[in-house]
C-alpha cells in the first residue's frame, strides 16, 4: 500500500514538472504585486535600510523624486522626429518612481500621480508602433504600474490599463513571434515594425522585455497571449545575448550597454519574480561577464570609454548591481555601490532623469565584505565584434592614468568609424575624448548620410587617417598583440582594412609605460604614392605648441599634459577647432584637434609616427624619453587569430 502511495506521489511530482515545462504559467505567482518586488521583498528592503544609511538614502531619494513629480504635467502624444520615445520614457520614470514611493510610504498622493500618468498614456490613440521601442517602454511603465498599484486601482481604471496593454502592445505578439522556424529559431515577421524579434542588438532586449512585462502583468487575465510572448521572447532574447560573447563586452558601447543590458536584466528578473524561473536565460554564455565590461569601461573620474553612440558619463546602474550580485563579482558590486553613493552624495546629483532609478531600491548593492575594486586587474582585453584594450595605473585613485583603445568591427549597431581611437584620463582630467553621438534626428542619421557627420566618422576621433578617406564601414581591425606587466602594458591593432588600398600594412600600437606615460605609435608600410597622413587627438584642453612644433602642452583645470613628437623628424604639431562641416551638427564648442599632418610621397613609403603623452606636475616624475622605437611587429604578446 505504501509503495502504491509513494509511486502515486512520484507520478504526481513528475506530472507537475512536465506541466511546468510545457506550460510556463503553471508556476505563475498568484495575485499582485508579483513583478520584481513582492510585499515581502519590500518589507525586507525597509528593514535593511535601518542598518544601511546608503539604502535609506536611496529610499529617501525615490520619495523626493516622487514629490517633485506631483505637480508635473502628464505625457502627451507628440512625436519628435519618428519617435514617441521621450514620452514613453517620461511615463516610465514617473510611474516607477511614484508607484514605488507609494509602496514605501503609503502616501496616496504618489499612487494617484502614478495612476494619472498611466491613464493618460492608456488613452493615447497608439504608442507609435512604427518605432517599437516606444511601445516597449510605455508597456513596461503601465505593466509594472498595474502590478504594483493593483490594490489601489478602481475596477474601471484596471480595465482601462488592461485594454491599453492589450491593444497597444500585446496585440502585436502573434505577428511578432508566430510559430518558430524549422530549427526552433525565431522567424522574421512580415511586419517591418517587428524586426526586433530577429535583431542582435538593444532593440531585441528592450522590445522583448516590454512585451514580457505586459504579458506577465496580465498573465492570469490573458493567458494565451502571455504564453505566446514568453515562448517568443525565450527564442528571441538569446540572439541579442550572443553579443556579450566571449568576454562580456557590449559592441554598442557603454551607453547602450546601460540601455540594452538594463532591459535584458529586467526581462530575466520579471520572469523570475512572476514564474520562479528565467527559462535558462541567465545561463547564456558570457552574460555572467557583462558586469566586468561595465566595471573596466569606466575610468577613474567617472567617465567611460564611450565608443559608439553614447556619452561618456554613464552613472550608476541597477542592472550593474544585479549582474554583480548574481554572478558573484564582489569588486564590481563595490564599484556599483561607490558610484551610487557618489551620485546620492552630490549637491546637484546627475542621473535624476534615469527612468529605472527606483530599481536601485530593489537591486541594491549591499556591502561586499572585504573585497575592494582595487583587487581587479589593471589591464584587460575584450574580444568579440568590438575588440578593446583598457589600461590603468591604479584603481580607486581619481588622478590615475586610464587608457582605452578601440579595435574590432565597424559593422555593429550604433558604431562610429573609430578604429584605432583612444581616450586618455590622467591627473583627474580627460585629455583625449570621444565626442559621442550627434542628434538622432539629423537627416538619415542611421541611413545614407551617417558617415558624413563629423562626430560619427574618423575625422573626429583620436586616430590616424590616410588621405582624406573615411574608414571602410565594413572594415574590421583585429588586436594582434596584447601585453600586461607591472612595468609595461600595450596593445597593437591592424588597421590595414580600414583604408583599403592606401597601404600594404597599417599598425597602431598604444603602450602604458611605467604606469604613467602613454606611447602612441603608428607603423605604416607601403603607404601608397601621394597619400597624405593625419594624426589626430580630440581634446577639451587649451593647447600651446612649443619647441618648433615638436611639443604640444595641454592645460586644463590646473593640470598639464605634455605631448612629445618623437617621429618622424620633419613633422610638427598643429591645432584647429573641432568644427563640423554643417551648422546643423553639434558644434563641439571648446574642443580642438591636435594634429600631425604629413604630405604624400611620390613613391611607396614606410612611415612611423610616434607620440608620448606625459602628465606633468609634482605628483608625477618626468620619465625618460623612449631611447628607441622598435617596430610594432616586434612588440611582444602576439595573439592567435
Amino acid at each position: 500500500m505504501k509503495r502504491c502511495l509513494l509511486l502515486g506521489l512520484l507520478l504526481v511530482l513528475v506530472a507537475g514538472v512536465a506541466s511546468a515545462a510545457d506550460d510556463p504559467l503553471a508556476t505563475l505567482r498568484p495575485g499582485h504585486p508579483r513583478l520584481l518586488c513582492t510585499d515581502d521583498d519590500l518589507a525586507a528592503a525597509r528593514a535593511a535600510a535601518a542598518s544601511d544609511p546608503l539604502r535609506a538614502a536611496v529610499h529617501a531619494r525615490v520619495i523626493a523624486l516622487a514629490e517633485a513629480e506631483l505637480s508635473s504635467k502628464s505625457v502627451v502624444h507628440v512625436l519628435v522626429g519618428p519617435r514617441l520615445l521621450d514620452q514613453s520614457r517620461t511615463c516610465l520614470r514617473r510611474v516607477l518612481t511614484c508607484a514605488f514611493a507609494y509602496r514605501l510610504t503609503g502616501d496616496a498622493r504618489f499612487a494617484e500621480r502614478a495612476v494619472r500618468e498611466m491613464l493618460t498614456a492608456a488613452r493615447f490613440p497608439d504608442w507609435n508602433p512604427s518605432h517599437f521601442l516606444d511601445v516597449a517602454e510605455m508597456a513596461t511603465a503601465l505593466a509594472i504600474g498595474y502590478d504594483w498599484l493593483y490594490s489601489t486601482l478602481s475596477d474601471d481604471d484596471r480595465a482601462t490599463v488592461r485594454d491599453a496593454l492589450r491593444r497597444h502592445a500585446l496585440a502585436f505578439a502573434p505577428a511578432a513571434y508566430g510559430p518558430p522556424g524549422a530549427t526552433g529559431a525565431p522567424t522574421r515577421s512580415s511586419d517591418r515594425r517587428l524586426h526586433f524579434v530577429t535583431a542582435h542588438h538593444n532593440w531585441n532586449q528592450v522590445c522583448n522585455t516590454g512585451l514580457l512585462a505586459a504579458a506577465l502583468a496580465l498573465a492570469d487575465e490573458e493567458p494565451d497571449l502571455a504564453r505566446t510572448v514568453i515562448a517568443g521572447a525565450r527564442r528571441s532574447l538569446p540572439l541579442a545575448m550572443k553579443a556579450y560573447e566571449p568576454d562580456g563586452a557590449y559592441p554598442e558601447g557603454p551607453g547602450y550597454w546601460t540601455y540594452g543590458t538594463s532591459y535584458n536584466v529586467l526581462g530575466i528578473a520579471l520572469l523570475e519574480s512572476a514564474l520562479g524561473t528565467d527559462l535558462g536565460l541567465s545561463q547564456m554564455p558570457s552574460f555572467d561577464r557583462a558586469a566586468l565590461y561595465r566595471m573596466h569601461i569606466e575610468g577613474p573620474i567617472g567617465l567611460a570609454f564611450n565608443h559608439a553612440d553614447g556619452g561618456a558619463r554613464i552613472g550608476p546602474s541597477p542592472a550593474y548591481t544585479w549582474l554583480a550580485t548574481r554572478y558573484g563579482h564582489t569588486t564590481a558590486r563595490a564599484q556599483s555601490r561607490a558610484s551610487l553613493a557618489a551620485v546620492l552624495g552630490a549637491t546637484k546629483p546627475e542621473g535624476e532623469n534615469d527612468r529605472l532609478a527606483a530599481l536601485h531600491a530593489i537591486w541594491f548593492p549591499t556591502l561586499p565584505g572585504t573585497a575592494a575594486v582595487g583587487q581587479a586587474p589593471l589591464d584587460v582585453r575584450f574580444r568579440g565584434r568590438v575588440e578593446l584594450a583598457i589600461f590603468r595605473s591604479a584603481w580607486n585613485q581619481t588622478n590615475a592614468v586610464f587608457l582605452g583603445f578601440k579595435a574590432g568591427s565597424n559593422e555593429v549597431n550604433h558604431a562610429h568609424l573609430d578604429l584605432g581611437s583612444f581616450v586618455l584620463d590622467a591627473d583627474g582630467v580627460r585629455w583625449s575624448h570621444d565626442l559621442g553621438p550627434d542628434n538622432y534626428n539629423l537627416p538619415a542619421y542611421f541611413g545614407a548620410k551617417r558617415w558624413s557627420y563629423y562626430r560619427l566618422n574618423n575625422l573626429s576621433h583620436s586616430t590616424l587617417t590616410l588621405g582624406d578617406a573615411l574608414q571602410d564601414p565594413r572594415a574590421a581591425a583585429p588586436l594582434v598583440r596584447y601585453l600586461s606587466t607591472p612595468e609595461r602594458a600595450h596593445a597593437v591593432a591592424d588597421l590595414t582594412a580600414a583604408y583599403p588600398k592606401k597601404s600594404e600594412k597599417l599598425l597602431r600600437g598604444v603602450a602604458l609605460l611605467d604606469r604613467q606615460q602613454v606611447l602612441v605609435q603608428d607603423d605604416i608600410h607601403g603607404l601608397a604614392p601621394g597619400v597624405t597622413l593625419t594624426w589626430r587627438m580630440l581634446t577639451e584642453a587649451s593647447v600651446r605648441i612649443e619647441e618648433q612644433g615638436r611639443v604640444a602642452t595641454l592645460t586644463q583645470k590646473g593640470r598639464t599634459l605634455r605631448l612629445d613628437l618623437l617621429a618622424p623628424g620633419a613633422a610638427v604639431f598643429t591645432t584647429r577647432a573641432a568644427r563640423p562641416p554643417t551648422s546643423e551638427e553639434r558644434q563641439n564648442t571648446g574642443f580642438s584637434e591636435v594634429r600631425i599632418e604629413l604630405p604624400g610621397a611620390p613613391q611607396p613609403s614606410d612611415v612611423r609616427v610616434a607620440v608620448t603623452l606625459t602628465p606633468v606636475g609634482s605628483a608625477w616624475r618626468r620619465p625618460a624619453t623612449p631611447s628607441s622605437l622598435p617596430s610594432l611587429t616586434t612588440w611582444s604578446g602576439e595573439l592567435e587569430r
